[in-house]
C-alpha cells in the first residue's frame, strides 16, 4: 500500500516538461485538423444562420434588440459581433471561433496549474477533452457551445484553485468565469451555484470573507432579470419543442455527457469496475487538493442528476445543455481509474483507447450532414439565381408565433444579403395543418421566390401538408429534405423571349 504524499509533481510545477507539452500540443493539433476535415464543405444550418444574423447587425442598438429577442444569453453573440466586424461573416469566419475555443479548452490543463493532478493526469484530461465526441460537432458549429466549453474548463480549474487556496483573487477568477459561462448559457449557472454552495460548506467562515467576488455575478443575474419576460415566451407550453424525457432519451443524455458511443458504454463501465477492484493505491495529491477535485466531480454529477430530474418533470432539456458539466465528469473518469497510482499510465492508455474506438467517423459525418439539411443556405443560392423581385420566407416551427417578423426577415435574407442579392422579404406564419404549398405560392405571386423551412417532427403545417413539387407549376424548385426537417426553395422561371422577327 502506498502512502499519501504531496510531491512537486502534483503541486509545485505549474509547467509540465517539454515532452508532455509537445504531446499535448500534438494531440490538440491533430484533433483540430481531424475536425476541420470532418466538417469540410458543410453549409451553415439554421441556428448558425441566427448567429450570423445577430452578430452582423448594423449598430449596437439593433444588436441588443436581437440578442434580447433570442432565447440565449448575449455573451457569445457579443463576441461574434466584434469578431465579424474584423473578419466578416463567411462560413469559415463564423465557425472559426468555436474551433479556437475548443482547442484552447483542451490546452488549458497544460497551460495552467491544476491542483490535484499530476502531469500525466493533466495530459490524460487534455486528450479526453479532445476525444469527447460531441466536441467534434461543437468545434464546427457557429454557436456558443465552443465558448461555453472553454469557459467551463477554465471555471473548473479556477474552482480547484479556490478550494485549495480560498483567497479573494482566486474567488474573483472563479466567479468571473462562472458568470461569463452563465452569460453564454443559462444552464451553466446550475453548476456554478453548486460550486458556490460547496465552497461555503467546505470553508465556512473563510468563504464568507470572499463575498466581494459575488459582484462578478451581477451582470449574469442582471441580464437574466431583463431577459426573463422574453424567456417566459419560450417557456409557453404551446411553444416549447423539447421531447419528453424517456429512459432511452435519458440514456442518450448520459452518453452525450461522457462522450461515449452506445456500443462502447458497457466496455467503459466494465473498465471502471475492474480498475476499482484491482488498481491498488499509489502516490496521491495532498488532502486539500484531492478533496477539491472530488468536490468538483461531485458538483458535476449533481448538476447532471438535477438536469435529468428537471427534464423528467417537464420537457426542457436537450443534450447540448449538459456541456458545462462535461469537464468535471471527464475529470471524474481520471480519478476513477487512479491515473497516478501503480500502472496508472497503462490504465490511462486503456481509457483513451476506449474513447478512440468509440469514435465513428462515418456516423459523425452523417450526423453533421443531416443537421445541415435543416438550413437554407442552398435554398438561398437557388433563389439568388432566379429573377425574383421579392422573397417570401416562412419558418414552419412551434416557436415562430413568438418571433418578431422583422427578425425573421433579417434571418431569411441573410444569405442573399451576404451574396449581394438583397430582396424585399415578406414573412408568412403558417398555421398547423394549413397547406403551405397553396398559401405561399399565392402570396409570392408570379415574380416572387419562396423559402419554406420546416420541422415535421413538431406541430407545423408541413406535418400534415408537406411540400409537393407538383403544387408549384411554372417555377424552378429545389427541395432539400431530411427525414423530418427540410427546406423548399422556389423561384420564378424567366419567360422565354420570343424570337426576333427578321
Amino acid at each position: 500500500m502506498g502512502t499519501r504524499t504531496s510531491s512537486p509533481d502534483h503541486t509545485q510545477m505549474a509547467r509540465p516538461p517539454w515532452p508532455v507539452l509537445a504531446l499535448g500540443l500534438g494531440a490538440v493539433l491533430a484533433a483540430m485538423a481531424f475536425r476541420v476535415r470532418l466538417g469540410h464543405g458543410l453549409p451553415l444550418w439554421l441556428d448558425e444562420t441566427w448567429t450570423g444574423m445577430i452578430a452582423t447587425q448594423p449598430d449596437w442598438t439593433s444588436f441588443w434588440r436581437e440578442a434580447w429577442l433570442d432565447c440565449n444569453p448575449p455573451f457569445y453573440y457579443a463576441v461574434m459581433a466584434v469578431w465579424t466586424s474584423f473578419f466578416g461573416a463567411s462560413d469559415i469566419a463564423l465557425r472559426l471561433p468555436s474551433l479556437i475555443f475548443m482547442a484552447l479548452a483542451a490546452l488549458l490543463p497544460l497551460l495552467v496549474q491544476v491542483p490535484g493532478l499530476s502531469h500525466r493526469a493533466r495530459l490524460i484530461w487534455l486528450v479526453l477533452l479532445c476525444l469527447w465526441a460531441p466536441g467534434m460537432e461543437i468545434a464546427l458549429d457557429a454557436r456558443g457551445y465552443g465558448l461555453l466549453f472553454f469557459l467551463s474548463v477554465g471555471q473548473a480549474i479556477a474552482f480547484l484553485h479556490l478550494m485549495v487556496t480560498p483567497t479573494r483573487p482566486a474567488a474573483w477568477r472563479w466567479a468571473l468565469l462562472a458568470s461569463l459561462a452563465g452569460l453564454t448559457h443559462y444552464h451553466a449557472l446550475l453548476i456554478g451555484g453548486l460550486q458556490g454552495l460547496a465552497l461555503l460548506a467546505w470553508h465556512k467562515k473563510t468563504a464568507l470573507r470572499l463575498w466581494p467576488a459575488a459582484l462578478a455575478f451581477v451582470p449574469a443575474f442582471g441580464w437574466l432579470a431583463i431577459h426573463a419576460p422574453r424567456l417566459a415566451d419560450y417557456a409557453r407550453p404551446d411553444i416549447a419543442w423539447y421531447e419528453p424525457l424517456t429512459a432511452s432519451l435519458g440514456s442518450s443524455f448520459l452518453r452525450y455527457a461522457f462522450g461515449f458511443a452506445s456500443w462502447m458504454w458497457a466496455g467503459l463501465v466494465a473498465f471502471l469496475i475492474l480498475t476499482a477492484l484491482f488498481a491498488g493505491r499509489g502516490s496521491t495529491p495532498a488532502r486539500a487538493e484531492r478533496a477539491a477535485c472530488i468536490v468538483l466531480i461531485v458538483c458535476g454529477l449533481l448538476a447532471l442528476g438535477i438536469e435529468l430530474l428537471l427534464g423528467s418533470m417537464r420537457p426542457m432539456l436537450t443534450d447540448r445543455y449538459l456541456v458545462p458539466f462535461v469537464p468535471a465528469l471527464l475529470l471524474g473518469l481520471i480519478y476513477a481509474i487512479r491515473a497516478d497510482a501503480a500502472w496508472g499510465k497503462w490504465r490511462g492508455l486503456g481509457l483513451l483507447t476506449l474513447y478512440v474506438l468509440s469514435l465513428d467517423v462515418a456516423a459523425l459525418r452523417t450526423q453533421l450532414e443531416a443537421k445541415t439539411s435543416y438550413g437554407f443556405a442552398k435554398a438561398s443560392a437557388h433563389v439568388a439565381q432566379s429573377s425574383a423581385t421579392q422573397l417570401v420566407f416562412s419558418w414552419d416551427h412551434p416557436s415562430s408565433p413568438i418571433l418578431a417578423p422583422a427578425s425573421l426577415a433579417k434571418l431569411g435574407s441573410f444569405f442573399l444579403e451576404r451574396a449581394g442579392r438583397p430582396l424585399p422579404t415578406k414573412i408568412v406564419q403558417l398555421r398547423p395543418r394549413e397547406d403551405g404549398n397553396a398559401r405561399l405560392a399565392a402570396i409570392a405571386g408570379p415574380d416572387g421566390a419562396v423559402i419554406w423551412i420546416y420541422n415535421r417532427a413538431r406541430e407545423s403545417a408541413a406535418r400534415t401538408h408537406p411540400p409537393r413539387l407538383d403544387a408549384w407549376p411554372m417555377r424552378s424548385c429545389r427541395w432539400y429534405r431530411g427525414v423530418w426537417v427540410g427546406t423548399l426553395a422556389c423561384g420564378p422561371v424567366r419567360p422565354i423571349s420570343p424570337p426576333i422577327a427578321k
